[in-house]
């Protein structure tokens, strides 16, 4: 942050931000919700490594180094087939199960750690609640875009309690049987009822955030930066990009680059 901004007061931020916003014809934020709001990859990283624990115990002729590979392997290549259905999970199992002769009670079990993820309520990430309610102060309409099921993005909407950012029926799903591209952006854009260019993104994926917005033309995107990334999500973004590491700096990366 700059020392000129550190002497700004919330009011003249709020101020300064709107003044932004309308020079550059912004009507909405369209937000990514899982990484970006609220941290899912911790939870599912905590399921995926109380696997290893398991398969390691019940199946010791493989190391959990080498369960942990063989997971992460498997799992890459069937995102790629089946985006992010929970189902996805199932698939992993039975396709290690006849690879390594897993015994069906070992299988099950398996299973029930993975669905712990959907089940399991995520906390907010650090600073989102100030970023979400900057934004819902200066009288900026946001939007959810996220590429969950409705039936597990209407848990986390509860849980994290977002009815005090966006009404549910700002969030536009995803077909979670497929993967996030710019026409999923085309289509949420349209949802809004916005161009492009009268909307700005805000996301933690290159490949599905960030990238895509801007090959539809959305030309302010941030994106927030995590070098715990999931792999398959890595790739570079437009000079343009900004990069923030929370929600709440959109306002100083703004100011910053005026």
């Amino acid at each position: 942050m700059s020392k000129e901004l550190g002497l700004l007061t919330p009011i003249e931020k709020e101020l300064r931000f709107n003044v932004w916003r309308k020079e550059k014809g912004i009507s909405r934020f369209l937000l990514d919700l899982d990484d970006t709001i609220c941290g899912t990859r911790k939870v599912f990283r905590d399921c995926m490594s109380m696997a290893y624990d398991f398969l390691e115990i019940n199946v010791p002729v493989i190391s959990r180094d080498n369960w942990q590979k063989l997971i992460e392997e498997t799992n890459n290549r069937l995102f790629e087939q089946f985006a992010v259905n929970p189902k996805r999970w199932d698939m992993v199992v039975e396709e290690l199960a006849k690879l390594h002769k897993l015994p069906t009670d070992v299988q099950e079990t398996t299973k029930q750690i993975f669905s712990q993820i959907y089940l399991t309520p995520p906390e907010m990430l650090e600073d989102a609640e100030e970023g979400l309610g900057f934004l819902v102060k200066v009288g900026v309409p946001i939007g959810i875009v996220t590429h969950a099921g409705s039936e597990w993005t209407w848990r986390k909407y509860n849980w994290l309690d977002l009815k005090r950012f966006v009404s549910w029926d700002d969030i536009y799903i995803v077909d979670e049987n497929k993967h996030k591209t710019s026409e999923s952006w085309r289509e949420a854009v349209k949802y809004f009822g916005l161009k492009p260019e009268e909307s700005a993104v805000i996301g933690d994926s290159p490949r599905s955030d960030i990238n895509p917005a801007c090959q539809i033309g959305v030309r302010q995107c941030f994106l927030i930066e995590d070098p715990k990334q999931w792999s398959v999500h890595n790739e570079p973004v437009n000079e343009n990009v900004r990069k923030i590491s929370n929600l709440s700096q959109i306002v100083d990366v703004i100011y910053e680059a005026n």
